[in-house]
């Protein structure tokens, strides 16, 4: 990047544009720091939908209890290995995939961001006005699911996407969001 050509990008540009900051420490941890690390938008999107992920895994899974040791120990061995962070990265997804207890994971986790400095412990998510119509199809699919009537609670499901919101099926009933 060279400021005289233009090519040089400001964090406050990135803000300006609606990026989160951390969003593109994201993306900078995924290469290693003393390779070249090339630059996209399509990166940093992609880096902005993980750390998403990330954040939404991490605030699910309720209050911390105790890390577990063996992930601990597989971070540390990554960040030792000449701060090795796309490793650490990769670590990280290991944990969120595995069938640990939530409050380990997020014990676990919250560890983690010690190094990664995500603040994973004090984001909450943002209240979203879900509109009435979104909810009421939400409550038919959801009857249709009850009464095993699959085909109309797929239908419900794509007319509930054509709107802009996903639904996620939980044990504590259906959750719907807008698609980012």
């Amino acid at each position: 990047m060279a400021k005289s050509t233009g090519s040089f990008i400001r964090l406050q540009t990135l803000i300006d544009l609606g990026y989160d900051p951390l969003a593109y420490r994201m993306f900078c941890l995924s290469a290693i720091y003393r390779q070249k690390l090339n630059f996209t938008w399509d990166g940093l999107d992609g880096a902005g939908k993980s750390l998403d992920r990330l954040r939404n895994a991490c605030y699910e899974w309720g209050d911390p209890t105790r890390p577990d040791e063996q992930m601990l120990e597989q971070f540390t061995q990554q960040i030792n290995d000449d701060l090795n962070m796309p490793r650490a990265l990769a670590v990280t997804w290991e944990l969120v995939r595995s069938d640990l207890p939530a409050g380990v994971k997020k014990a676990t986790l919250l560890e983690f961001d010690r190094v990664l400095g995500f603040d994973l412990a004090s984001w909450q998510p943002k209240e979203e006005e879900i509109p009435a119509e979104v909810l009421d199809l939400v409550a038919k699919r959801q009857l249709a699911r009850l009464e095993k009537r699959w085909a109309e609670a797929d239908d419900f499901r794509d007319q509930i996407a054509e709107r802009g919101y996903e639904v996620m099926d939980t044990p504590e009933g259906p959750k719907v969001r807008s698609k980012k």
